[in-house]
């Protein structure tokens, strides 16, 4: 079976979960790492969406811009209200997290969207395995 950017998007959730419970607590520099891994799983997973819709996507960061191309072509992401009111913040991480001298993230910040990106997976991981039965159909 090949790979997917679902899988893809897991696989940048993992790595922010790993850090998060082997280093985060010794340095809080690493929570800027564990923060861009989870808004590149946020981006990854939406184009994952809009891939498997057929809705074309430019190259770009911007989880809001996304999540409006969406909506715009009738496709239900279905986020946790979080992600869909916080897609300013998770946009910003993948830059800031990378660029900014002394930008640090709060640790509650990451806690929560752990969480959050994890229910997004999962839901995410659930309406693929629909759409394959579809197909097998």
């Amino acid at each position: 079976m090949s790979e997917t950017l679902l899988d893809k998007a897991k696989q940048n959730y993992e790595v922010a979960n790993t850090l998060f419970q082997s280093l985060a607590n010794d340095d809080e520099a690493y929570l800027n790492y564990v923060g861009y891994h989870l808004q590149q799983a946020v981006e990854i997973a939406i184009k994952y969406e809009l891939s498997i819709h057929a809705v074309p996507y430019q190259k770009t960061h911007d989880i809001t811009q996304l999540i409006q191309l969406a909506n715009q072509n009738g496709v239900d992401l279905n986020l946790p209200e979080y992600i869909d009111d916080h897609s300013e913040m998770f946009t910003l991480w993948e830059s800031r997290t990378r660029y900014i001298i002394n930008y640090r993230l709060e640790k509650r910040k990451i806690e929560r969207a752990l969480e959050e990106v994890r229910k997004m997976l999962e839901q995410f991981k659930e309406l693929s395995h629909d759409n394959e039965h579809l197909i097998e159909m």
